[in-house]
Parts: structure tokens; C-alpha cells; sequence
């Protein structure tokens, strides 16, 4: 691969990658309905990082599936543009 189709994929990684990190980011600290329900045997404080902990792990998980998708749109997008140009 030429090093102008590994900047396509690294830009749209990083692009994606980004736009989801920000996406997930703005409401991660806002309760949700459910989150004032919790089991009666745990306090408030641990049920309060329990959330907190599982929110940050699921903005990883989003961040890095969104990174690996824009790399392939990226990737996509390159060979489509590069097949187009080499026909000419």
C-alpha cells in the first residue's frame, strides 16, 4: 500500500474516532432514568462509580469500534479514488 492510502485510513480513523469520542463524551455525566435505580444493598457512592466506571468503558469500546470504522471507510474511500485516478 503507498503511504498516501496509510494517511486516508489514519485521517478517517482519526476523524470517526474523534467525532465518537466527542459524541459519548457529552453525555456521560448526565443521569439517565435509570441510573437513580439502584439494588437496595449497595450505597449510593458505590453504585455511583459502578455507573461512572462502566460509562467510561463503554465510550473506549465506542471510541475504538468508531476509529476501526473510519479506517475502513477511509481505506474504502482511498481505493475507490485511487482506482478512478489510475484508469485515466
Amino acid at each position: 500500500m503507498r503511504p498516501i492510502g496509510l494517511i486516508a485510513i489514519v485521517i478517517g480513523a482519526a476523524l470517526f474516532a474523534y467525532l465518537a469520542w466527542r459524541r459519548t463524551t457529552s453525555t456521560m455525566y448526565y443521569r439517565s432514568a435509570n441510573s437513580s435505580i439502584r439494588p437496595p444493598h449497595v450505597r449510593p457512592e458505590d453504585y455511583e462509580e459502578w455507573v461512572m466506571a462502566r460509562r467510561k468503558r463503554w465510550r473506549l469500546v465506542k471510541t475504538v469500534a468508531a476509529a476501526v470504522l473510519g479506517a475502513i471507510v477511509g481505506g474504502l474511500l482511498f481505493a475507490m479514488i485511487d482506482s478512478g485516478l489510475s484508469r485515466h
